[in-house]
């Protein structure tokens, strides 16, 4: 299986383009070679995924990249851990990085995996997603569905 998982706080704005991919794809019937999966913010339940059968992962979330709101980056956990040690990406991606870093300690088996992060606008409790991201859904949808495939 292949999944697809949103992290994010949902009604966090930006925070939330995570899940709100996986609305966008859950919606519009393009997980007919996938599972879209809503974390929202318990990175930890990825390891429930990890395991023997599962083919490959793509995990989107915001991520502050020093890029323009709503411009994104598909990069693999290695790549992350890289750029983190000369100065650092924030918001769930270090939460992700660390649950594999102790799955593969615990033994699990880590599939192909790599990380859509989407350069956040706004983030603030109880806001919207930003128009500059609600946008680009379709796109980045039609981006991680792709990449997945490509795992």
């Amino acid at each position: 299986m292949r999944y697809l998982v949103g992290v994010g706080g949902y009604l966090a704005g930006d925070d939330g383009v995570g899940p709100r991919v996986v609305d966008y794809v859950l919606e519009n019937g393009l997980d007919q070679d996938l599972e879209a999966i809503d974390l929202s913010t318990d990175a930890v339940s990825l390891v429930a995924y990890l395991d023997d059968d599962t083919e490959a992962v793509l995990v989107v979330d915001a991520a502050h990249l020093g890029l323009a709101p709503g411009d994104f980056r598909v990069f693999s956990p290695e790549q992350v851990e890289t750029r983190k040690e000369l100065g650092g990406l924030t918001t769930h991606e270090g939460d992700v990085l660390k649950v594999l870093e102790l799955a593969r300690e615990a033994g699990f088996p880590i599939p192909p995996l790599a990380i859509m992060g989407i350069e956040p606008g706004e983030i603030a409790e109880g806001r919207p997603l930003s128009a500059p991201l609600r946008e680009r859904l379709p796109e980045y949808a039609a981006v991680a569905v792709e990449r997945l495939a490509a795992l």
